[in-house]
């Protein structure tokens, strides 16, 4: 099983302000088998509690710890409203499901082939605040680099789901990896 213990200083490195949850290394699901191969980077959003300012990640702990139906971790980083990003597994993480594959990502186990954002916003009347969409874009551009791809390795979770997920919601896709080459071009 392969670890992105690399993580933080990629991040830092491009300027994404980070917090390390933890013991994030050694953070992983135990569940589901398979290994963390990752070629690629998933979006999210949470589809959690409002977030603001002033309660920026409420779902963090779910995100650590998992839900009644899926034990966590639920995701590699979670964004915060203010553009924070929340280590929360340099490990596989319960967050993608299968996948039917799309543009470069095979159909297979998404856990296995795609690191996780989850994006803190509700999903239904809130859409990723200003901060969250520019700390993705370069976070996401960094961990491309890293991992040797480029921004058509990038995919929201409703590209790849086979049972119908429509997150990121309120974003448009192909704009956001446009942001994403662009942020690889710089």
């Amino acid at each position: 099983m392969a670890q992105i213990s690399w993580l933080a200083d990629v991040l830092r490195g491009a300027g994404v302000e980070v917090v390390e949850e933890g013991d994030w290394l050694n953070r992983g699901a135990t569940s589901g088998g398979g290994a963390f191969e990752p070629i690629g980077v998933l979006w999210h959003h949470t589809a959690g509690s409002t977030t603001s300012p002033d309660n920026p990640h409420p779902s963090l702990e779910i995100c650590i710890n998992g839900r009644s139906d899926l034990p966590g971790p639920l995701c590699q980083a979670l964004v915060d409203y203010n553009g924070v990003f929340h280590l929360i597994s340099a490990n596989r993480a319960n967050h993608a499901g299968a996948s039917g594959g799309s543009g470069p990502i095979p159909a297979g186990d998404g856990n296995t082939l795609m690191v996780g954002w989850e994006i803190d916003y509700n999903g239904v009347d809130q859409e990723m605040s200003q901060a969250q969409y520019d700390a993705s874009i370069a976070a996401t551009a960094a961990v491309i680099r890293q991992l040797g791809t480029d921004a058509s390795y990038v995919r929201g979770h409703r590209e790849t789901s086979t049972t119908g997920k429509i997150d990121p919601y309120a974003i448009d896709l192909d704009a956001m990896r446009a942001d994403v080459a662009a942020a690889l071009g710089a």
